[in-house]
């Protein structure tokens, strides 16, 4: 998997971030969208889900490439 693969989700976090040591909840229902890889990292992906207008960091299980950049 690489930065601007196209890929679908295939789980749902339960929380989208953590602020002042407190879970905040998800706000948008991922499972099953479509989403481009925006960033790498070491253990995880930035994925970008632009019908929603949102970000979310996933693992590599978390998502399945649907179709591979060039």
């Amino acid at each position: 998997m690489k930065v601007g693969d196209l890929v679908r989700c295939v789980w749902q976090p339960t929380t989208s971030r953590v602020e002042n040591d407190c879970a905040i909840p998800m706000e948008h229902t991922i499972k099953g969208e479509l989403g481009i890889i925006v960033k790498q990292y070491k253990h995880y992906h930035r994925i970008l889900f632009p019908q929603l207008g949102y970000e979310h960091p996933l693992s590599a299980s978390a998502i399945e490439v649907i179709s591979e950049s060039r």
